[in-house]
């Protein structure tokens, strides 16, 4: 590597995270042949190819790389002042769970802290178009599950990964955000307070340098990570392909759990979790069934929900405030807010949305809305 002024560890990983033909599982043989990043860049290509086993291609891309110096820098300065730091596979923090997959991240980028008890996952996933049941089922499973110890992973998608979140937020939890993109790329942009807070409850953690824009081919890596956090995978709502299930497929792949919520037979986006049921995924009607097939043995049980105060009324938009100003218990038809706030019934429709997947209110046949209990 040409020299630069950045020479420190850091500099180093992001360096070889950079080199062409390098993945996860190169990285790691490099690393156990020549111990750091910095020993690898003195390496010769004899010694490349010798000792860490990989082809001649891969061994040229990396006696000759040179790397723009001020594109690390750059990359170093956006981690600092996101307050995010970078954990390699080979730190004490990293994930134990990832750890144990076939390839893990090398190098991951963070916002907020693991603990050792984020050992103890689940991932909720599922379609970005949720009906409210599927809200409703995902908010409640989540809540139990963070009520027993448990930490919540997803993908920060629209729907029911964002449901499944601020489920957790909403009753004290951890869960962890796992991004297709660079750690300092917001995406969806709407789940912005989310990241905000997730930071404060857990990690937004991200295998894609800064700058990485979300591109499609992103989210099947992203997905591995998802699943490869936890202990198990649940998917709540998915069509026959999708992104949730292939989340479920690389769970499979690593040796993991996967539970399915039925639904209607009449409901497309029953039809992904129906056909995991039929290929042997645990049925899941509460967290209970969960807990009893990963966590039996540690003799985890739900206590009672606890009340929740709702503080985090103030990450809320103005129109988002004035709508659930306007909603209580009792439940409401959407037309009748309409008139009563004079807001266009589209742009409420997608205030009512936001409300539903924050867990605030509840849907209800024929578009009555009314407050959560909790």
């Amino acid at each position: 590597m040409n020299e630069t002024n950045a020479h420190t560890p850091l500099s180093y990983w992001l360096a070889l995270e950079r080199v062409p033909g390098l993945g996860p599982i190169s990285i790691a043989r490099l690393i156990r042949a020549f111990s750091s990043p910095e020993k690898i860049f003195q390496a010769s290509k004899k010694d490349i190819r010798s000792q860490a086993g990989l082809s001649e291609r891969v061994a040229d891309n990396i006696v000759g790389f040179s790397p723009d110096a001020s594109e690390i820098l750059k990359e170093m300065e956006i981690i600092s002042n996101l307050g995010a730091h970078v954990i390699t596979r080979w730190d004490a923090e990293y994930p134990q769970n990832l750890k144990e997959i076939y390839d893990p991240p090398a190098l991951l980028f963070a916002r907020g802290r693991f603990t050792p008890e984020d050992s103890k996952a689940v991932a909720v996933v599922g379609t970005r178009n949720p009906t409210r049941y599927g809200i409703e089922l995902a908010q409640a499973i989540t809540r139990d599950l963070v009520h027993a110890g448990v930490t919540i992973v997803s993908g920060l998608a629209r729907g029911i990964d964002t449901a499944a979140h601020w489920a957790a937020i909403r009753n004290d939890g951890r869960t962890i955000g796992v991004l297709g993109c660079g750690i300092d790329i917001c995406y969806p942009r709407e789940n912005k307070d989310l990241v905000s807070v997730i930071e404060q409850q857990g990690a937004i953690i991200s295998e894609f340098r800064p700058g990485v824009a979300p591109l499609k081919t992103n989210f099947y890596r992203r997905n591995r990570i998802v699943s490869g956090l936890t202990k198990g995978t649940l998917i709540v709502e998915a069509a026959p392909r999708s992104g949730s299930l292939i989340t479920a497929a690389h769970a499979l792949d690593q040796n993991r759990e996967v539970f399915a919520l039925p639904g209607s037979v009449f409901n497309k986006r029953s039809w992904g979790p129906h056909h995991l049921l039929k290929q042997g995924a645990a049925l899941v009607e509460s967290a209970q069934d969960v807990i009893e097939i990963l966590f039996s043995q540690e003799k985890s049980t739900l206590p009672p929900p606890p009340k929740i105060d709702i503080d985090y009324l103030e990450e809320l938009s103005e129109m988002g405030r004035k709508v659930f100003d306007a909603i209580d218990l009792d439940p409401v038809h959407i037309d009748i807010l309409c008139e009563h706030l004079t807001i266009d019934a589209g742009k409420l429709a997608g205030v009512l949305l936001e409300l539903e997947l924050r867990g605030l209110i509840l849907q209800h046949p024929g578009k009555m809305f009314s407050r959560s209990p909790t």
